[in-house]
């Protein structure tokens, strides 16, 4: 089972005072540590193709993240072990986040085979970046073509208004003379 994250809390739009959620108990938060532990072993896998495996431990591990955590209840040296890994739970997303893109930068070195959790070859990445590089500089020539153009414009206007008034200059110092 690939690894997935919860969608956030929906707000409520009562003007109700929020109700606070009831704080989950210290076995509650230690089977939910054990579980995330189990998710983050499955990007690795997902990432190296090791579907089955992967799948293995979306079937299997929730039941054991239970008899960890229940584990822990009459065993202090097991809870001792585990309670570390409820401070780890919050990063879990952030480590799956950016696994991919250090898988990509394998790709990119020829050191991990484009397709893993989403990866492209490099050559795709590097055609998108200099496309884009391209774009942004054509924009900038067209730009500066425009306004070139609007100088050239300008400057043209300009010169037949020095033009309109010399000739109204002369045709006023011809009048007056």
């Amino acid at each position: 089972m690939p690894v997935v994250s919860t969608p956030p809390p929906v707000r409520s739009t009562s003007s109700k005072p929020a109700v606070r959620p009831a704080r989950k108990s210290l076995r509650d938060q230690r089977e939910e540590a054990v579980a995330g532990f189990g998710q983050l072993a499955q990007a690795p896998l997902i990432a190296l193709k090791q579907y089955a495996d992967a799948g293995a431990i979306g079937l299997y591990w929730p039941k054991i993240s239970e008899e960890i955590a229940d584990l822990a209840e009459s065993q202090e040296q097991v809870g001792r072990l585990i309670d570390p890994l409820i401070k780890i739970g919050p990063y879990t997303g952030l480590i799956t986040a950016v696994l991919p893109m250090i898988l990509q930068i394998g790709v990119n070195h020829n050191r991990v085979p484009a397709g893993a959790m989403g990866t492209v070859p490099a050559a795709s990445l590097t055609a998108r970046v200099e496309a884009s590089l391209a774009a942004v500089e054509l924009e900038a020539l067209q730009a500066q073509a425009e306004a070139e153009k609007a100088a050239a414009d300008m400057r043209e206007e300009i010169n037949k208004s020095r033009h309109a008034l010399a000739d109204a200059m002369q045709d006023h110092a011809r009048d007056a003379a």
